[in-house]
């Protein structure tokens, strides 16, 4: 029997969930799903905390007690997120009738022990009494205004909006450049204005992106230049200087050749060869590019073989020896022949 099915027969028996927090839940279960997460109904939370005791544990003290208390709260219906649940385990079988589960009289005239949480639904609108905060406008807010104060006159208005001029003055204040009735701007600026520093620059990058997207798009369209725009050219590309530097050291002395570091490049670019194949789509220039490798790399190392373990170095020393001797015998021959002709 699969765990799904076992869970499925415990519809409706009140179960305790441990959580990974250390609380744990007691409920009936309603349902539940594949990631374990459950509906319970009529669920109380108990948990453990710690807290000091205001009196000392004994005179003299110098610390208060620390103890340890379980506090209840009733939860009403709950969904406990399975990825929260440590341990689930069966409370008591489900009520006989289910009305008793909200705590109505059953058919015995009994009720049940458990009562109904905060959770319970309450109307609100439609039939109602709305709540007081939404029965009418508040004062000021939507609604008429409020009576004015009779002991404060109205003030007198400012010279040039509607009331007369001080004296002194001939006559209102013209408004504002830009207003009715103002007069025109200075020579050289326009009648609008620029626009602000910040329009600009957004207007400016809205039209670079819209750019580089138009320009992208054309790329991606072509398949050639999509493909030369692409890390799967350019990476190969990129790896060709190891290869043509492999090749270059073939032509140097051997004994500048390191063991170690042949043997490492030989099963990089093996290793490559193998990648550049098994990726969809098959990139066939990073294959050249390491097959290029692999050949100069196992050149280089047979060329290490037998520089140090094959005689190379013992006959380069003895072709340097013989070099040197024809050498001294053309010297010898040649002061041999000029003796003998001036005799």
């Amino acid at each position: 029997m699969s765990a799904t099915n076992k869970q499925g027969k415990m519809i409706n028996y009140r179960m305790r969930v441990t959580l990974n927090d250390g609380r744990q839940m007691t409920g009936q279960m309603l349902a539940f799903d594949k990631h374990m997460n459950l509906v319970l109904a009529d669920t109380e939370e108990f948990r453990r905390s710690k807290r000091k005791q205001n009196k000392p544990a004994a005179p003299g003290a110098s610390s208060a007690a620390v103890v340890e208390q379980e506090e209840k709260r009733t939860l009403g219906l709950t969904i406990v997120r399975g990825a929260h649940i440590v341990s689930l385990s069966v409370e008591s079988p489900p009520p006989a009738d289910p009305s008793a589960r909200l705590g109505k009289t059953t058919g015995a005239g009994l009720t049940a022990g458990l009562t109904a949480g905060p959770g319970v639904a309450r109307p609100a609108g439609r039939g109602a009494a709305a709540p007081i905060s939404l029965a009418g406008p508040a004062a000021g807010v939507g609604g008429a205004a409020p009576p004015g104060f009779p002991s404060f006159p109205g003030a007198p208005g400012f010279p040039g909006r509607g009331g007369p001029a001080p004296p002194g003055f001939g006559g209102a204040f013209p408004p504002p450049a830009g207003f009715p009735g103002a007069p025109g701007f200075p020579p050289g600026f326009p009648p609008g204005g620029a626009p602000p520093s910040g329009q600009r620059q957004r207007s400016i990058t809205v039209k670079m992106a819209a750019f580089v997207k138009a320009v992208n798009a054309k790329i991606r369209a072509h398949p050639v230049l999509n493909y030369v725009c692409s890390t799967h050219f350019w990476g190969p590309v990129s790896n060709f200087g190891i290869p043509v530097a492999a090749v270059m050291d073939t032509r140097k002395s051997p004994d500048l050749i390191s063991g170690p570091m042949t043997f490492a490049l030989c099963v990089y670019s093996a290793t490559f060869m193998r990648y550049a194949l098994a990726v969809t789509p098959q990139n066939y220039l990073l294959f050249l590019c390491h097959f290029v490798n692999e050949g100069a790399q196992l050149t280089q190392g047979y060329r290490y073989l037998q520089w140090t373990q094959w005689g190379g170095r013992e006959q380069a020393a003895l072709g340097a020896v013989g070099a040197a001797a024809k050498d001294k015998v053309g010297e010898v021959e040649g002061k041999v022949k000029e003796l003998v002709g001036k005799k």
